[in-house]
């Protein structure tokens, strides 16, 4: 009987992790990626998320499922943000930054940001890696900019939170009773945002990398 119920335990924690789709990943289920706990995107023929972002209705959460939302959330996706597994000894603290882990499973207090182009990769021995497409990091893009939008509470342009080199920027709006937002390239003529003038310039300002 025992060894029934740890059968069915590691079952069911297999399923769990199986029918978690990992963030900002197509998942060959559903074909969407989860781009944050409670949003999702269409995939392109060569998996990238790309297009309108949807959000799942009546607080559901975004998963692997073929149904792509669910009331369970255990197995909603982008669960792997901010958290020590005990195994890989650092945890991802946004889309491009990481910080150590403690004996413990607590997280340092101390982040550091990955190079310009690369990304934070929860589930590999190395914190950052090179996403040529920008979409493959273990933390919502899309929570950390509603978490900006939220907290500036104003309409209008905003430098892209943690990143150095100053080519994104983020465009605020009210959105029915919250803030939310997204993220926008700087065009090639003038590819850096300037927080002080809150506009694309041509010339680097001297705050960025």
């Amino acid at each position: 009987m025992q060894r029934q119920l740890l059968f069915l335990g590691f079952l069911l924690a297999t399923l769990v992790k199986f029918s978690q789709a990992e963030c900002n990943i197509c998942s060959s289920e559903s074909n969407v990626a989860c781009v944050s706990k409670n949003k999702y995107q269409n995939c392109s023929a060569n998996a990238i998320p790309t297009g309108t972002v949807y959000t799942c209705p009546n607080n559901t959460f975004c998963t692997g499922l073929p149904e792509k939302c669910t009331s369970n959330e255990a197995v909603a996706s982008c669960n792997e943000c901010r958290k020590c597994d005990g195994i890989i000894p650092f945890a991802c603290t946004s889309p491009t930054t990481f910080a150590l882990c403690n004996a413990v499973n607590e997280i340092a207090s101390t982040e550091y940001p990955c190079s310009t182009g690369e990304v934070c990769l929860s589930q590999i021995g190395n914190p950052c890696v090179a996403s040529p497409n920008g979409t493959s990091a273990s933390c919502s893009y899309y929570a950390l900019i509603d978490d900006l939008c939220i907290q500036k509470s104003s309409t209008g342009r905003f430098p892209y939170p943690n990143d150095l080199s100053c080519l994104k920027y983020v465009h605020c709006f009210r959105k029915g009773s919250t803030w939310s937002g997204n993220s926008w390239q700087c065009p090639s003529s003038k590819p850096f945002f300037s927080a002080s003038t809150s506009t694309c310039v041509a010339t680097k300002p001297a705050t960025c990398a």
